[in-house]
């Protein structure tokens, strides 16, 4: 996950995918929703509650954002018009952790020195759950859908996570669930380690204007992002490792963007271990790389740097 300064840390068939969904996530895609009955019923119990849509609106001047929200399947829909602001998560905090000592926490990952990501990781543990979010731009708006409980959430922009007053606020989860249809994505990405190394698993094809299953099938306690970046035509993946290899090993960035374009990745920030999230993004035709610039929460490295890159094909 990226941060503005100083230089960032982050900056199947058909079937497989649908029965990916619903296992991992809670998720039910509209092709899997049961007929309605054909009685007739009253009307508040004639059909479920359509799935609901919040707004996220990030501006120069702060995020906007609603301040409830019902159970259930729920699209958070994120546009900005502020180019140093964008990277909005939600988190839902243990019992009694404040927004600081979470900040803290978080802090501790980003600093680039390998103590201190070791020790942030153990207490981000004790203190709250990530749960996903969205890297957005003015041209490249996204939504990420996931399925909330009744509860306490935060939300806020890693972008200002340094700033004296970052931005962030609460959503109150309660009511009546939600219980509309999730939409359907065309391919699931999974993170993974295989032989102690992040590999990426790509089932599906990715295509524009279709959803994509973003999965965290790592080991307990650790964080994974996917963040996506449009290659150049003249990008090789010599190119992409070159560049790599520049990084610290704790995760500081190269002095330029190399074969990455950092000012418009988009994509999924971090979440735990089990955690799904369902990404709309501005996809285009054309050659991307997904990459993952967080860190090993035990080892205290970054991810890009030990293979947790892929470069793919969107249809």
């Amino acid at each position: 996950m990226r941060t503005k300064t100083p230089r960032p840390l982050w900056g199947a068939a058909a079937a497989g995918v649908l029965i990916a969904l619903t296992a991992t996530t809670g998720l039910t895609p509209a092709a899997a929703q049961p007929a309605p009955p054909a009685a007739v019923q009253p009307a508040d119990e004639a059909a479920p509650a359509a799935a609901q849509v919040l707004e996220i609106t990030s501006s120069a001047t702060g995020l906007s954002v609603p301040a409830t929200a019902r159970p259930g399947v729920t699209t958070f829909r994120v546009t900005t018009t502020d180019p140093g602001s964008g990277w909005v998560s939600l988190v839902r905090p243990k019992p009694g952790v404040t927004f600081e000592e979470f900040r803290s926490s978080l802090l501790k990952i980003i600093n680039h020195t390998g103590p201190d990501i070791i020790q942030g990781s153990a207490e981000l543990r004790e203190r709250a759950e990530l749960i996903g979010g969205t890297v957005i731009h003015p041209n490249l708006p996204a939504s990420f859908t996931k399925t909330l409980e009744p509860g306490t959430y935060w939300y806020f922009d890693y972008q200002s996570i340094r700033d004296a007053n970052p931005r962030h606020g609460v959503i109150d989860v309660s009511g009546r669930r939600s219980t509309g249809p999730a939409p359907v994505p065309s391919a699931v990405l999974t993170g993974r380690m295989v032989g102690g190394e992040p590999r990426w698993d790509l089932d599906g094809t990715v295509r524009a204007g279709r959803p994509v299953l973003f999965r965290n099938a790592m080991p307990k306690d650790q964080n994974i992002e996917a963040i996506f970046f449009r290659l150049a035509d003249d990008v090789t993946e010599e190119d992409l490792k070159a560049y790599i290899a520049e990084f610290s090993d704790n995760g500081q960035f190269p002095d330029h963007s190399g074969a990455l374009d950092l000012e418009q990745g988009t994509g999924g920030l971090p979440m735990n271990s089990g955690q799904s999230s369902l990404l709309e993004l501005s996809f285009q035709p054309g050659r991307y790389a997904v990459v993952d610039f967080f860190v090993d929460a035990k080892e205290g490295t970054i991810f890009i740097k030990r293979g947790h890159w892929k470069i793919f094909e969107v249809k």
